[in-house]
C-alpha cells in the first residue's frame, strides 16, 4: 500500500475526530454554535479534520489501486465508487463533505453554523468511510 503507516495514522485522526464530533453532537446547541466562539472553533476544527483526514485516506487508496489521478476531492470518492469500493449513495454523501471541506478551509468567514450543526448528525458517513478504509488496510 502507498503509505500504509500514514494511512493508517489518517484512519486514527479520522476516527478520533468523529468521536469529538459524536461528543458534540451530544453536548452542544445549535444555539452556542451559532453564537460561542470558542465553540464554533472546536467544532468547525474537527470537521475539518474529519473531512480532510477522509479525503486524503481517499488519495491514498486511489493511487494504491493505480486509479486515475483526482481532479477534486469529489472526485476522489467518485473514483473509488466507480472502482466498486463505495456505494452510490455514500460516494455522493462523501462527495458533499468534500465540499462542505472546501467552505470550512475557505469560506470560514461566511460558514452557515446550522449547516455545521446538522453536520453533526451526518458523520455516520465518515464512520462508515473509516470502516472501509479499516477493512482495506487490514486486508
Amino acid at each position: 500500500m502507498v503509505g500504509a503507516d500514514k494511512a493508517r495514522r489518517l484512519l486514527i485522526e479520522l476516527l478520533g475526530s468523529v468521536s469529538d464530533l459524536k461528543r458534540y453532537r451530544e453536548s452542544v446547541t445549535r444555539e452556542e454554535l451559532r453564537t460561542s466562539r470558542d465553540t464554533q472553533h472546536m467544532v468547525l476544527h474537527a470537521l475539518y479534520v474529519a473531512t480532510q483526514s477522509a479525503l486524503d485516506l481517499a488519495m491514498h487508496l486511489g493511487a494504491d489501486a493505480g486509479l486515475p489521478q483526482a481532479e477534486t476531492y469529489q472526485d476522489a470518492f467518485r473514483r473509488l465508487g466507480e472502482a466498486g469500493w463505495l456505494e452510490p449513495r455514500l460516494v455522493e454523501r462523501l462527495a458533499a463533505w468534500a465540499g462542505f471541506r472546501d467552505v470550512l478551509a475557505h469560506l470560514y468567514a461566511s460558514v452557515d453554523y446550522d449547516r455545521a450543526y446538522d453536520a453533526l448528525s451526518e458523520v455516520s458517513d465518515l464512520e462508515r468511510f473509516a470502516a472501509l478504509v479499516s477493512a482495506k488496510l487490514d486486508a
